[in-house]
This record gives structure tokens, C-alpha cells and sequence, in this order.
């Protein structure tokens, strides 16, 4: 961690000022987002340039769920649910 990412972290703390989250909260809500960005970014560079994580991500899941499905039965029924928005993953718009 570098002087660059702490001038972030300060502007994000403060910008949660006023929110009713005390310091810690504040913090911890920062840290969270830094986190969520950063597993997006790393799924992303996984998948490659032309690549579509969750694309990637549902032919795995699917194929997992064929042949392992009956032991997951809340994981199945959250599929489920995607599959009737058409598989739409907002898991950034989600975690913002």
C-alpha cells in the first residue's frame, strides 16, 4: 500500500462522512468496496481480454450443478432465479 491508494482511502472515508457510520464503520465500508473492486477486476483478467466472466463463471456453475445439483439445494434454487432473469449477473451494480 502506497501513498496513491491511501489518498483513495481518505477520500472515500470521508466521503462516507455524515452517513451516521461511525470511523470504523466508515473504514470498513471502504475496505469492502476496495474488495469488491478488486475481486471484479481479478475475475475479469481471469477471463481474458475477449473473455466474459459470467459467461466463464455459468458454463462452470451449470456443469457443476449437472452433475452435483441434488447436494446444493439453495445454490440450485439462487440458479434458478438468475435463469428466470435471463442470467443476468449485477454482481457489480450489487456490491456498489
Amino acid at each position: 500500500m502506497g501513498s496513491a491508494e491511501l489518498s483513495w482511502l481518505e477520500r472515500a472515508v470521508a466521503a462516507l462522512d455524515g452517513t451516521g457510520l461511525n470511523g470504523a464503520e466508515r473504514m470498513d465500508a471502504a475496505v469492502l468496496l476496495v474488495g469488491h473492486v478488486r475481486g471484479i477486476v481479478q475475475q475479469a483478467r481471469a477471463s481474458g481480454p475477449a473473455g466474459n466472466p459470467e459467461a466463464q463463471m455459468g458454463g462452470i456453475l451449470g456443469d457443476l450443478m449437472q452433475a452435483h445439483g441434488e447436494r446444493f439445494p439453495a445454490l440450485t434454487a439462487a440458479l434458478a432465479s438468475a435463469a428466470q432473469s435471463h442470467g443476468q449477473d449485477q454482481a457489480w451494480e450489487f456490491g456498489l
